[in-house]
């Protein structure tokens, strides 16, 4: 999944599938990204799938529906940011 944020580089995450209507990632809490999107935020995402996947690759508007901190398992103290997907167009 990559975020197209404006006056910012490209951010290149790999996407998560946490509902029917959105995906999420993984993001370091470390991350300048953080400081960059918000809960409501708007922005453009393009998803890039392998073969087989549950997503359609494409252009997509892209809604951050929650930033929340992981607290168990491989990625604890990580951050989940969920996107609402709907296609562009």
């Amino acid at each position: 999944m990559e975020f197209m944020l404006p006056g910012s580089p490209i951010y290149q995450l790999k996407l998560k599938d946490i509902s029917e209507t959105g995906a999420g990632a993984i993001v370091n809490p470390q991350s300048k990204l953080l400081g960059m999107v918000r809960v409501g935020q708007e922005l453009r995402v393009r998803l890039v799938v392998p073969r087989g996947s549950g997503f359609r690759a494409g252009s997509y508007r892209g809604r951050i529906t929650q930033i929340t901190e992981l607290v168990d398992g491989a990625y604890k103290g990580h951050l989940l940011v969920g996107v609402a997907l709907s296609p562009e167009g």
